[in-house]
């Protein structure tokens, strides 16, 4: 689960600057090439972003590096902060419950 939290970080930093620039999701997205739910979906850690993406992305927000829109750093061995169970009827005990087995899943990986 942890790597799909630096989706999660670069997308809030995309959403983050292209708000700043007043930018509409439509907008960034045309001139990159993506459709405007593509760009939502990557800004919300939904969607995996491709390396030449990134540089397209850093052009259209203006910014002047890459490493902008990505963390300096960044640890693949330990998630941080709440899983995202979203669209579901569990219970907190139970959503703990998953938590806790992906977690665990996710440390059998290495």
């Amino acid at each position: 689960m942890a790597d799909l939290e630096i989706y999660r970080i670069v997308g809030a930093n995309l959403a983050a600057r292209r708000k700043e620039l007043r930018l509409k999701q439509s907008e960034v997205a045309d001139q990159i090439g993506l459709t405007r739910a593509s760009l939502a979906n990557m800004e919300r850690g939904r969607q995996k972003i491709l390396l030449h993406q990134i540089y397209r992305l850093a052009a259209a927000l203006k910014m002047n590096s890459i490493t902008d829109l990505v963390p300096g750093a960044f640890s693949f061995e330990q998630a941080s902060g709440p899983l995202m169970i979203e669209g579901s009827d569990v219970s907190d005990a139970q959503r703990t419950q998953i938590e806790q087995y992906v977690r665990r899943a996710g440390g059998a990986r290495k």
